[in-house]
Formats: structure tokens, sequence, C-alpha cells
């Protein structure tokens, strides 16, 4: 029974690994194309 609930934990905390992973990612792709391009939220003025 406890060998049982200790590989449980352990495939949970597998894919919370994985998840958060693929999250911080998918921030970064999000980040990256609101800074860069015409339309990028805070891109420098040039005068």
């Amino acid at each position: 029974m406890i060998k049982r609930i200790a590989l449980v934990a352990v495939v949970a905390a597998a894919v919370a690994a994985v998840r958060k992973r693929s999250t911080g990612k998918s921030e970064a792709d999000l980040w990256s194309e609101a800074t860069t391009g015409p339309q990028a939220v805070s891109t420098p003025t040039t005068r």
C-alpha cells in the first residue's frame, strides 16, 4: 500500500513539473511577442 502511495506521489510530482515547465515557456513566448514587432506594447521611440 505504501509503495502505491509513493508511486502516485512521484507521478503527480512529474506531471506538475512538466506542466510548470510548459507554462513557463508559453509565458516567455507571449512576452516576446508582446514586446517585439511593429505593434509591440513597449517599443522604443525615436526622436
